[in-house]
């Protein structure tokens, strides 16, 4: 099918070939080297504009005990090597260190006149002032850079003298308000550690001195052996009343009763009832050989009589010892849960003793903490008021005015430019790369590639996009037959072409307009020759059907399969004006068909009849059909849509041909779009009917 107009938007070029990126820079690169060479003298230029930069640089010493500045020595917990740094250097960029110092400076007026009226002070020391320290010691290097050698010098030697009574002034404020309120503090601490401990006296007194936590462990142990003690009893107390459940289910049978679990444990009862049993055994053996008058049998009767009321005394006994044992646990349980509830309050009553000594314990601990801390803070405020302590900062190496300028940096700055100029010049070149015409850069690529352009067929607008172009009307279908005559003309007067009467038309893919090149360039050349029309595409033929032909019309198959005669396969087409070959059937092998003797016999046969046999074929790059069929013929015609694909997936299909065995006598650009072509198509053909789109 062909490519509907959503279709050929989703061909974007979306697909950029660096090749061709690098071709297209190369054939710029003069543009490119003169911008370029622009950018460097610029650069050159406003280099020597920019005044010299001069550099001062002191070193000094951060020198204190362990090598801690006493203010930062303060925070505790700090990392005091790091912060002593850190500290130093937001001192001597702070914002009224920097003020003060410009106070005491004499201010060149080169300098007062560079900043446009504006008064110079801290911050233009701030913005050109670097402080950094050396790594692996207690070094600080201060650096300033400015246009006046001198003043510099000047700067950064006033910056070293005047840090450490910038220093003392900022600490001696701070420690003196800072010793009040630590004296305050301490105070108040010491007063509330009396009364703590006062109050833990107080405590242990009224408890006897009694160890709380002691008291806790005894209550629990206590709450678990009572709790253990009840889950006995409770567990007894259930098994009693259900023996004694079931004592009162059968407390008419005393036979059954004494054989319940329980009664069977007790040996009186499980003698009685053994000896029961050998004497009832002894009856029945008894009972083989006399009769009940015997005196034996009496006399075992008797024994079994007395033994079963001996029995029944024993089970009724065992019953209320049961009894008696069951209300026995009752009031144990009663009695065990009065004790809980007792030893619950007990435990109760400790744990919150052991709390209020626990919590007491935790305030002193914390308060004297606070006052061994508050203490060393002490301590290090008595060093710090003593002034001697304070000079930290000492001139290891004095600034010294600069002979040389550091900057600027002119040859960077003439590198950057070129760097600038050069990707500006590359920039500049892929937008014009990019918005130069579609077309030109197809045909540059065809010329690359070594391939010749007989011509450029313009994107014609029609009603349906599923036919080839047979007729249409208009401006730019003027234009479009303008250009199959100057493609016909190409053919007659190319030296390599004209000896050449059998023209086969093929692409490189499906639906690029071979079809409609093959109908238009039929009629043009059959205004001034005898042509033929021969439908090769024996897979997806269409020029049976765009005549108004059934599709399974007879024609270059049933000719090959020898079928049909000539003249029953053929047909003439008025608006040709011309013979018109179809596929015909379409066969189960077209390669078959078309690599057969009979083929190549029918298109010299064709010859003899014919000026022009135009032929068109199945496309390049989708089957092997027009490879057989270029054996035949001197060379193929290669129809290009320049809409389909992108200039990179074009080049690759270009590079692909050329390593196939076709001979490709040209290539016609298809759907090129260039409205400055002047038009002179005024007289061309205007019909009333208007066929589908401009790819088959």
């Amino acid at each position: 099918m062909p490519d509907t107009p959503l279709e050929h938007l989703n061909h974007s070029d979306d697909e950029i070939d660096l090749r061709e990126l690098f071709l297209a820079l190369w054939h710029r690169k003069f543009l490119i080297i003169f911008i370029s060479l622009s950018s460097l003298a610029f650069g050159i230029m406003y280099s020597d504009t920019l005044p010299n930069v001069y550099q001062s640089k002191a070193t000094v010493l951060l020198n204190s005990p362990q090598t801690n500045n006493p203010i930062t020595s303060l925070i505790p917990g700090a990392n005091h090597n790091n912060v002593d740094f850190d500290t130093s250097i937001k001192l001597l960029k702070s914002h009224r260190f920097l003020s003060e110092l410009v106070s005491k400076l004499s201010i060149p007026k080169s300098l007062q006149v560079s900043t446009l009226g504006y008064e110079w002070g801290a911050a233009d020391i701030d913005r050109d002032l670097s402080i950094t320290p050396l790594s692996n010691t207690n070094l600080l290097e201060i650096t300033f850079e400015g246009h006046d050698p001198n003043f510099n010098t000047q700067l950064v030697n006033a910056i070293t003298v005047n840090f450490i009574d910038y220093q003392a002034q900022l600490m001696q404020p701070g420690v003196k308000n800072s010793e009040n309120w630590l004296a305050e503090k301490i105070a108040h601490i010491q007063e509330l550690l009396s009364q703590e401990e006062q109050q833990l006296n107080t405590f242990r007194h009224k408890n006897s001195a009694i160890d709380i936590a002691g008291l806790v462990k005894q209550g629990q142990n206590e709450i678990n052996l009572l709790h253990s003690e009840h889950r006995k009893l409770n567990q007894e107390r259930e098994k009693l009343e259900r023996h004694l459940a079931k004592v009162k289910a059968h407390e008419h049978d005393i036979k059954h009763v004494a054989t319940i679990k329980r009664m069977t444990d007790v040996p009186a009862i499980l003698s009685l009832l053994n000896s029961l049993e050998q004497l009832k055994i002894e009856l029945s053996q008894i009972k083989l050989r006399y009769l009940h008058k015997h005196p034996k049998y009496q006399a075992i009767s008797l024994k079994i009589d007395e033994t079963q009321r001996q029995l029944n005394t024993q089970v009724k006994y065992q019953i209320q010892r049961d009894i008696s044992r069951l209300k026995e646990v009752k009031h144990l349980l009663s009695s065990i849960n009065n004790k809980q509830l007792i030893a619950k309050r007990s435990l109760e009553s400790a744990i919150i003793k052991d709390r209020e000594y626990a919590q007491i314990n935790r305030n002193i601990n914390t308060n004297l903490a606070l006052l061994q801390n508050l203490n060393e803070r002490q301590k290090k405020f008595e060093i710090i008021d003593d002034k001697s302590h304070v000079a930290t900062f000492i001139i290891v190496d004095p600034a010294r005015v600069p002979i040389h300028p550091i900057g600027p940096k002119k040859r960077l700055i003439a590198v950057l430019a070129l760097l600038l100029g050069l990707m500006l010049a590359v920039v500049i070149v892929l937008i014009l790369y990019f918005m130069s015409n579609h077309r030109s850069r197809y045909r540059q690529i065809v010329v690359n590639n070594g391939f010749n352009i007989l011509g450029e067929l313009p994107e014609v607008k029609v009603a349906r996009a599923n036919e080839p172009i047979l007729q249409g009307q208009g401006k730019r279908f003027g234009r479009y037959q303008e250009a199959i005559h100057s493609i016909r003309t190409n053919y007659m007067i190319d030296k390599s072409l004209r000896d050449n009467r059998l023209i086969a038309i093929t692409s490189l893919t499906p639906n690029e307009g071979k079809s409609s090149c093959c109908l238009q360039l039929t009629r043009s050349f059959s205004e001034l020759e005898r042509v033929i029309i021969v439908d090769a595409d024996l897979r997806a033929p269409s020029i049976a059907a765009v005549l108004g032909e059934s599709p399974h019309r007879l024609g270059l198959s049933n000719l090959i399969a020898g079928t049909h005669t000539f003249e029953q396969c053929i047909f003439h087409d008025e608006a040709l004006n011309a013979d018109v070959l179809s596929s015909g059937i379409k066969p189960n092998n077209a390669l078959l068909f078309l690599s057969s003797k009979r083929f190549s016999l029918l298109l010299k046969a064709l010859l003899k009849k014919y000026d022009r046999v135009i032929l068109e074929c199945p496309p390049l790059l989708s089957v092997s059909d027009a490879l057989v069929i270029g054996k035949n013929v001197k060379g193929v015609t290669l129809v290009a849509d320049v809409t389909k694909n992108s200039t990179a997936k074009f080049m690759n299909d270009m590079h692909e041909l050329q390593h196939t065995n076709i001979d490709i006598s040209g290539i016609i650009l298809n759907r090129t779009k260039d409205d400055n072509q002047p038009y002179y198509g005024a007289y061309s053909q205007k019909t009333n009917l208007a066929y589908g789109g401009a790819t088959s």
